[in-house]
């Protein structure tokens, strides 16, 4: 007989082979996601160091020969085109990193006019002016930013009185505002009239000369001292905050580093009313001022008139008036007249050089000018009257010039016209630039 072959009869186990196969695909779920979870964190590590503002400053400068380390803090230097920022509808220079890599930037014209006095920067109501500190009338630029607490830290300014320009000290710091002004330090460590900081505006720095002086920078950019009673430009300074994103830009004017997720606040853009450009100035919950980016002109002419014969009054109903021409013949040759709104303008006396004065006194009109105490962007525009009269001088009233500097002129002379108007928020829809102004409709 044949041998007779065993066959193996065992069967397979139905556990083992389910163990197995839920193995395999634990490891591989495992591996797959372990790999792309690692890879994600990587690339985003990476990506966020590269859009840090200070990191991506310093990348794109490593290069630079203006961009300069000075004991810790990197300046730049000279008339260098690589240091834009826009920030809240303005274009902003950066004038340093500092040592906890926070972006020290300053306003590329100036915001404003007034006198700066010879108290500290901290006592002064300049400070007021650009800060709010909860105090009545505080913070009218710094009501103009963009989410203050989230993108911006206190800025931190030498406060040192200086008596020597080639022996300036920073021992003295402001530590509990956003917003300052350039410092003595500044200035010299970004190239002094070499500087970018040198725009042909005249304005103040922080730092004071003394008991009675205070230092300041002329159109040349010529550092030199004022008695605080000059009337000239503001130039505001704030720090971005070191872990700040930056979502564009390379830092050119044409395009500068931008990092704001929306911006909330009008001012600064422009929109269209007929073949008018306006720039908005100010701005309520309901309402927008705005200047004319212009002159008034007719038929390619610029129009001139007398402020008053008397007074310093704006006041509508004096024939003859740059209001009574404001609010009757040039208002009736407006397209777009019926959407204007009625607003106040300030009209006072600037007395004791604090401009919180000035705020006491106000008249309603429907077409206006500027006065000391507004937000007034740096302009090629010159020789007209503001709404502000001179303490102690019964007929003359402030002209603006070029540069961000305030003249004393009789109100009877006849100058060119900046006016204001105001419209409703709600038809201003999208932000606009000079170049691009939003439309406004408006029949």
């Amino acid at each position: 007989m044949g041998r007779v072959e065993k066959r193996n009869n065992r069967k397979v186990s139905f556990h083992k082979v389910f163990n197995i196969i839920s193995f395999i695909f634990l490891f591989t779920c495992v591996a797959v996601y372990g790999y792309r979870f690692i890879t994600l964190y990587l690339e985003n590590n990476k990506s966020e160091k590269t859009k840090q503002i200070a990191d991506t400053i310093k990348d794109n400068n490593e290069s630079n020969k203006n961009f300069k380390n000075i004991k810790g803090d990197y300046y730049f230097y000279g008339s260098d085109e690589n240091n834009y920022v826009k920030y809240s509808n303005m274009l902003w220079r950066i004038i340093k990193i500092d040592k906890k890599g926070n972006v020290v930037i300053s306003l590329d014209n100036s915001a404003g006019v007034l006198a700066k006095g010879t108290d500290e920067f901290l006592k002064s109501s300049l400070k007021d002016w650009l800060n709010d500190t909860k105090s009545d009338s505080s913070g009218i630029f710094q009501n103009a930013l963009n989410d203050v607490p989230q993108y911006l830290s206190y800025t931190e300014s030498c406060l040192d009185d200086v008596t020597d320009i080639e022996k300036i000290t920073c021992e003295k710091k402001s530590s509990n505002v956003y917003v300052t002004i350039p410092s003595l330090n500044d200035y010299v460590n970004t190239g002094s009239s070499k500087s970018f900081l040198n725009n042909g505006d005249y304005y103040y720095l922080i730092n004071n000369e003394g008991k009675d002086k205070t230092w300041c920078v002329d159109s040349e950019g010529k550092i030199g001292s004022s008695s605080g009673s000059d009337v000239i430009g503001i130039k505001p300074v704030v720090t971005i905050k070191n872990l700040t994103i930056v979502k564009s830009g390379d830092g050119s004017k044409a395009s500068p580093y931008e990092f704001e997720d929306g911006v909330s606040s009008l001012i600064g853009s422009y929109v269209k009313l007929g073949n008018d450009i306006w720039q908005v100035y100010s701005e309520d919950d309901d309402k927008v001022k705005l200047v004319l980016d212009n002159y008034i002109t007719v038929n390619g002419e610029e129009v001139q008139n007398r402020y008053s014969r008397s007074g310093y009054q704006f006041n509508a109903s004096e024939y003859g008036s740059l209001a009574n021409y404001l609010n009757n013949k040039y208002f009736n040759s407006l397209a777009y007249n019926k959407v204007l709104e009625e607003f106040s303008i300030f009209n006072g006396v600037y007395t004791n050089y604090d401009y919180r004065e000035l705020l006491k006194s106000s008249v309603n009109t429907k077409v206006g000018i500027l006065s000391v105490g507004d937000i007034i962007f740096s302009s090629e525009k010159t020789d007209y009257f503001l709404s502000t009269g001179v303490n102690g001088e019964n007929n003359m009233m402030y002209v603006y010039q070029t540069g961000s500097k305030l003249q004393t002129r009789s109100m009877t002379n006849m100058l060119n016209i900046v006016p204001t108007i105001s419209i409703k928020k709600s038809l201003i829809l999208e932000h606009g630039t000079k170049e691009k102004p939003y439309e406004v409709a408006y029949e």
